[in-house]
């Protein structure tokens, strides 16, 4: 079996096209002849997103940055494309759900998407391209901090040192991969979440710079030869002039997608530009898949992300329903620890492109050695439902208490008709015989149950079936609180107790450095007068100096 190849492609980078075989994630002969590193990122889909249909008849015209959905345009650093646009569409489902919404950092995701002290992680700079899948794992496994506590000044030392005190505020559990072939689709992901990530093949000829409008006409172009550029797509116009486009490259037929750019408001329409719908390039799966943000919570409301993986999804995890096409149902399922008190499970998130399969959530406790126990009667039903669109699902689970010690989180998922039952993993990716992407997997995390008796190590798995020593994790993450955290005035991190990082957070708060929700703001209004002032701070800080 031959996989189909999504090549995750950002501005100015120039990449190489393969089959992928069906047992490794192995790319191979990507190169470039571009100033910036350029690579392909392997996924396995049957397709590139599924479509979405309106709940009532779509406008003929359309603009979130009208409706007032959208944040003010940047000027990217770097090459981070993937970066702006990804946040510009949070900030913009933000905006539309009635949340505040600051810019937020790029910078800082940028740096987490680079190569980790030990080797793992993204094999990259902080200077070289990026990818949509860094984004993706960024979000909903850190969240996100606001721009002004790490803004694009910031250095790798900055980095280093605030790494481990930076607390965010947001994150998002819910993402809908989209067919962009389905104009109707993306125009209902806009409609609905104020926007979508597209990419697109960037070239300058193309574009009529008197009214910034775009249309590459030039089909059949070769993967090496497309420059990739991701942007957020906020509008449409059915009606928008053919004549719009430059001379000599215009389409047969009116209507243009509206587009947020990340060259600054001094580039195009303040900032904004046009694609046409017969763009040959946007939405082309060798860029990945476009996809729209459609659900995210603050992170006070889930005091701690339980996952084994912070990537998320470079591949699907597929090889078992190849090697056994009856195979019906399959269970997935991470162990996590409950015993440091955050037992209180809210939510499960997890990556899937298996469309119109159904799920089921379970918490399976685990034998002395930390395994999962295959035996279904000791297992408790969290929720279910269908996997009606690719890309991560999230499971609502209705306040969950955990025991607080091992246990895993399953999800397993039944055949419907012709679907798969696949679900996403960090599986590591190589280019040109070197590592694009290296997960830190070990054993101890991650089970198949249902392939053989006794649940299978992942890890085990890869080894013995695919002869892979570095294998992969799966992508489930339990968002979960702590109900018997201590109140104590002034814990505005909710860690139990008053200490100098509350302080800080307060101050940083009346210097409009960071964010605090309501529950922090409570607790930050340490004299209790209803308003958070610079008092607050200094009443903690003797506080703890004992005066």
């Amino acid at each position: 079996m031959i996989r189909k190849m999504i090549a995750a492609i950002l501005a100015g980078v120039v990449i190489l096209s393969v089959p992928l075989s069906s047992d490794a994630a192995q790319i191979d002969g990507a190169g470039t002849g571009a100033q910036v590193e350029a690579a392909i990122v392997a996924a396995d889909y049957a397709q590139v997103g599924g479509t979405l249909k309106p709940t009532s008849a779509l406008p003929s015209s359309y603009s979130s940055a009208d409706m007032g959905f959208t944040t003010p345009v940047r000027s990217q650093y770097y090459n981070t494309c993937w970066a702006y646009s990804s946040t510009a569409t949070l900030e913009s489902l933000a905006l539309t759900k009635g949340l505040a919404s600051p810019h937020l950092s790029t910078m800082h995701m940028n740096f987490w998407g680079c190569t980790k002290d030990d080797g793992t992680g993204w094999q990259r700079t902080y200077t070289s391209a990026g990818y949509p899948y860094i984004a993706l794992g960024y979000l909903t496994s850190f969240g996100c901090v606001a721009n002004t506590v790490f803004d694009e000044h910031k250095t790798e030392t900055d980095y280093d040192a605030l790494q481990s005190s930076l607390e965010p505020f947001r994150i998002v559990d819910s993402v809908i991969y989209l067919d962009g072939s389905d104009r109707n689709t993306i125009k209902t992901a806009i409609y609905t979440y104020g926007g979508v990530i597209g990419n697109f093949h960037y070239n300058t000829p193309f574009l009529n710079d008197s009214t910034y409008a775009y249309y590459c006409d030039t089909s059949g172009l070769q993967t090496r030869q497309l420059n990739g550029h991701a942007i957020e797509i906020v509008g449409w116009d059915d009606s928008y002039s053919r004549t719009e486009f430059t001379g000599g490259h215009q389409p047969s037929s009116p209507g243009a997608w509206l587009c947020k750019n990340s060259w600054g408001s001094s580039w195009g329409n303040s900032g904004y530009f046009w694609i046409s719908y017969e763009d040959y390039y946007l939405f082309d799966s060798r860029f990945g898949p476009s996809y729209a943000i459609t659900g995210c919570e603050p992170m006070a409301e889930f005091n701690k992300v339980k996952q084994n993986e912070i990537y998320g999804a470079t591949y699907e995890f597929d090889y078992v329903q190849q090697g056994n096409s009856s195979l019906n149902k399959m269970t997935y399922a991470n162990v996590f620890d409950f015993s440091d008190g955050y037992h209180h499970l809210d939510k499960v998130i997890f990556e899937s492109t298996s469309q119109g399969s159904t799920y089921s959530v379970y918490y399976i406790p685990v034998d002395t050695q930390g395994v999962p126990v295959p035996n279904t009667d000791q297992w408790m039903l969290l929720a279910q439902g269908t996997v009606d669109y690719e890309g991560y699902i999230c499971a609502e689970c209705y306040g969950f208490d955990a025991p607080q010690s091992k246990g895993a989180i399953g999800i397993q998922i039944k055949k419907n008709g012709a679907t798969d039952i696949t679900i996403g993993v960090d599986e590591w990716l190589t280019t040109a015989g070197r590592y694009l992407f290296k997960p830190d997997s070990t054993y101890g995390q991650s089970y198949l149950i249902g392939y053989q008796t006794k649940p299978t190590d992942v890890m085990d798995y890869y080894k013995t079936k695919l002869s892979d020593e570095v294998g992969g994790t799966f992508v489930i993450k339990a968002l979960c609180h702590n109900d018997d955290i201590e109140d104590v005035e002034g814990d505005v991190d909710r860690d139990g107790a008053l200490t100098v990082l509350d302080v800080t957070l307060v101050q940083r708060y009346l210097a409009h450095l960071a964010q605090l929700d309501e529950e922090q703001l409570s607790y930050a209004d340490y004299d209790k007068n209803g308003a958070v002032e610079i008092i607050d701070p200094t009443l903690m800080q003797r506080r703890l100096a004992q005066l």
